[in-house]
């Protein structure tokens, strides 16, 4: 089984979110995720493509090579085996076109997204040479101890990664929330329903989150951890 020291973060970059984003002003990281699995590396998230010059000033992006990074972790691009993608934006599919060949994990509403205007940059994400994309309709291991569950509700397609590991499961959440804190207002609105309470609304696969009792839950876009009683 694995250890919790074989997920490894990959800081990305960031970048400046603009006017009308509720953390205007100030930095938001992009991060990606190297799992130490024995049958090969694999990678949730590849980081932020380069965009048009509009879109770059206005989120000011700051951009940290992926093969940079995984080479602090001794691996390099082509020891990739295995990529899966929360979703198919610019920010967390941007570098798929680095790993023509290798198996990309994706569900079916995300990749039939990619072609809507505005929705992505298709060619860095997946109209690029070789591109191989194998499609999920809901819940599944990919590998053993590697879990994908869907947690739609910022795209449609969206997905999370649960790892099972010696200290607990491991539920890699992508940009299911947008931070550490989201994540524990949900689940606390789902203890208040449970307890027939008023309560706020929230994401019905919270109740997949709980089955799966995670012992940590990481984030995209946070560099704050989630764990159980903490």
């Amino acid at each position: 089984m694995l250890d919790a020291t074989d997920i490894q973060r990959l800081l990305l970059g960031h970048f400046t979110a603009p006017e009308g984003h509720p953390l205007v002003g100030k930095q938001v990281v992009v991060t990606a995720f190297l799992v130490r699995h024995p049958q090969g590396p694999f990678l949730f998230d590849t980081g932020m493509a380069q965009t048009d010059p509009e879109t770059e000033a206005r989120y000011q992006a700051v951009r940290r090579p992926l093969a940079q990074e995984l080479a602090r972790h001794g691996v390099r691009l082509g020891d990739i085996k295995l990529i899966a993608n929360c979703h198919l934006h610019f920010d967390h599919a941007g570098g798929n076109h680095l790993f023509g060949g290798i198996p990309i994990l994706c569900q079916r509403p995300e990749l039939d997204a990619v072609q809507r205007p505005n929705y992505t940059l298709p060619a860095a994400v997946a109209d690029f040479p070789d591109a191989r994309f194998e499609v999920l309709d809901g819940e599944g291991q990919v590998l053993p101890g590697l879990r994908i569950v869907p947690t739609p509700g910022h795209t449609d397609g969206h997905q999370s990664l649960v790892v099972e590991t010696k200290q607990g499961r491991v539920i890699l959440a992508g940009q299911a929330f947008t931070s550490a804190t989201e994540h524990a207002i949900a689940a606390y609105a789902r203890e208040l329903a449970i307890a027939g309470a008023p309560h706020a609304d929230y994401p019905l696969w919270i109740d997949r989150f709980a089955e799966l009792d995670p012992w940590r839950v990481l984030f995209a876009h946070d560099l704050a951890i989630w764990e159980r009683g903490a």
